[in-house]
């Protein structure tokens, strides 16, 4: 029984590249009417803002290979989890066979003795 989570964590990763050329934004110059100094400072203003977009875009790129992991041992613990419900399935079912033997057999034992 797949887990739904688990098919959205795999869009999410399967689309990781378009997800960050998307968060990643180009920052594009605005014709200002004013002072050099007032456009100066834009300019300024305007780098400083492409250097922490780029900054942003890598620690996304940071969670997103950590989310990558994540959900990865996520994978793994619910494949073991199934197989252990396989194996607990499979020992009732024998268990249970046990018991039903059994108690045909004190059944036997108690018609056996109550005839004789």
């Amino acid at each position: 029984m797949p887990v739904p989570w688990l098919a959205v964590g795999r869009l999410v990763l399967a689309n990781l590249d378009t997800i960050i050329g998307v968060v990643k934004p180009a920052f594009t110059r605005r014709k200002v009417e004013a002072l050099p100094s007032q456009t100066d400072l834009l300019n300024q203003q305007i780098a400083e803002l492409q250097a922490a977009a780029s900054s942003n875009a890598d620690q996304v790129k940071q969670l997103a290979s950590q989310v990558k992991e994540v959900v990865a041992a996520l994978e793994q613990a619910a494949a073991d989890a199934a197989a252990q419900r396989a194996t607990t399935r499979r020992l009732s079912i024998v268990a249970l066979a046990v018991a039903t033997v059994a108690l045909l057999a004190v059944i036997g034992l108690a018609v056996a003795s109550a005839a004789g």
